[in-house]
């Protein structure tokens, strides 16, 4: 089964062909999406299910299941290391573009607390317990995703393990970061500077660039040194070591479409 065949009936339907199609693999993701039920963050109800974008309102859509599904892939393995590398460090996620809420409320349940988790308990001591932070520029789409979450995944409010932000995506976080891992769900022009230093050195960014109505690639960035600076990971004191194009790698992982990253004003 392909990529834009995962279409599901029910919720359930739909997880289980992302993982008989062999893009949902780890079984922390598929629980994950398991626990959040994609109807609540969709506007057309009928289409809760279909593996295709589907529009939220304001130029914008929520994506594909299967895009989803290949995101939660790529950015498990450097939470999964930095959970092993420091069990006593809390994880911190950086969703931008989070839309309808979505994603943001997945990555919630990945890094809730672990009496929460609803996976086996081998599984749920993998990752460690962290914060998800969901921006979006659009007043009406941070509203939207609070709304959508509050439906039946408030207690990642009441937990502390979401948050949803008005913010512009091409400027970050800074407050939460550094962090492990960064989804952007719209298309950058270019690779975002401000948000790469935001990454914690073995962090990885998957997003989409390319330029509107032409060819856009999601890419991989990962962090692998820390000769630039490193945001929230230093002291404050001494002046910035700004950006530095060797602390990183990218990988260009498959062609996609996505709607532009919008700029604040």
């Amino acid at each position: 089964m392909r990529a834009w065949m995962c279409h599901g009936k029910t919720h359930r339907d739909m997880v289980d062909r992302l993982a008989s199609a062999g893009i949902v693999k780890a079984p922390i993701n598929k629980q994950a999406l398991l626990s959040v039920d994609r109807r609540n963050y969709i506007l057309n109800k009928e289409y809760a299910y279909e593996d295709s974008p589907s529009p939220i309102g304001y130029g914008q859509t929520i994506s594909a299941p299967h895009m989803h599904a290949h995101v939660l892939e790529d950015l498990l393995p450097p939470l999964l290391r930095a959970s092993k590398d420091r069990p006593d460090r809390p994880l911190s996620i950086l969703d931008v573009g989070c839309g309808s809420g979505y994603l943001t409320a997945v990555f919630g349940r990945m890094v809730e607390p672990k009496s929460s988790r609803k996976m086996s308990p081998s599984a749920s001591s993998e990752l460690n317990e962290g914060k998800v932070y969901g921006i979006d520029v659009v007043p009406q789409l941070v509203e939207m995703s609070k709304k959508n979450i509050r439906k039946e995944d408030a207690d990642l409010f009441d937990s502390g393990t979401v948050e949803v932000l008005l913010r512009d995506g091409w400027k970050g976080h800074p407050e939460g970061s550094p962090y492990n891992a960064i989804h952007v769900g719209a298309a950058a022009a270019t690779f975002p500077q401000d948000l790469m230093t935001q990454l914690a050195v073995g962090g990885v960014m998957v997003i989409p660039v390319g330029p509107e109505r032409g060819t856009q690639y999601l890419y991989q960035v990962e962090r692998v040194g820390d000769a630039g600076e490193v945001v929230g990971a230093t002291d404050g004191g001494g002046d910035s070591k700004g950006f530095r194009e060797e602390d990183y790698q990218v990988r260009r992982v498959l062609g996609v479409r996505y709607v532009p990253l919008v700029r604040g004003e």
